[in-house]
């Protein structure tokens, strides 16, 4: 170290690395846009073919186009999907029923007021999976006052008229062989 050196006033690059390092560290306290949909967590199992374990489908706030909260919600897999049980959740009811296709579809629908907007809602589900291994998807509807919300776009590139990951996408769960 110069112990002749003015250690009073800092040189203009230790000012211009501390002004930097201050920029990174409030542009990493900024929250990223908003990126909700519906979200297929497996709570750190894997998913495999012909097994059974619990996923939760995590809505994460109220319809797209209005702020209100959501009054329920469906949730419809494909004929592959062997057997899907929903777990209670407070304050909604829920049924499941066989669709024409072979699939199934869950139904949540909220008792009394709606779910707030900005809040989200986890919806457990022990699932029984297909016996292939592949990636399977789960379309979501979801219904609020005045709208509903279809997560339901299959991802793909972007083009000139569609982002990529696409606004509303829809939850997909790679199931793996079975060993």
């Amino acid at each position: 170290m110069d112990y002749g050196q003015d250690m009073t006033r800092p040189s203009a690059t230790t000012l211009g690395a501390g002004i930097t390092g201050l920029a990174a560290a409030v542009l990493l306290c900024v929250p990223a846009p908003a990126q909700a949909h519906g979200i297929i967590d497996l709570g750190s199992v894997d998913a495999v073919a012909g097994r059974t374990s619990t996923m939760t489908l995590e809505v994460q706030h109220g319809c797209i186009t209005n702020a209100t909260g959501t009054l329920q919600v469906e949730a419809s897999v494909g004929r592959p999907w062997r057997r899907v049980a929903p777990q209670p959740v407070r304050g909604w009811t829920v049924g499941v029923q066989r669709l024409p296709s072979g699939g199934q579809q869950i139904t949540w629908t909220k008792q009394g007021d709606p779910h707030p907007f900005g809040t989200p809602v986890f919806f457990p589900i022990r699932v029984t999976w297909p016996q292939k291994p592949g990636v399977y998807s789960m379309k979501v509807v979801q219904a609020c006052p005045g709208d509903v919300t279809t997560w339901g776009t299959p991802p793909g590139p972007a083009t000139a008229n569609s982002p990529s990951p696409p606004i509303t996408p829809i939850p997909q769960v790679k199931v793996l062989p079975a060993n």
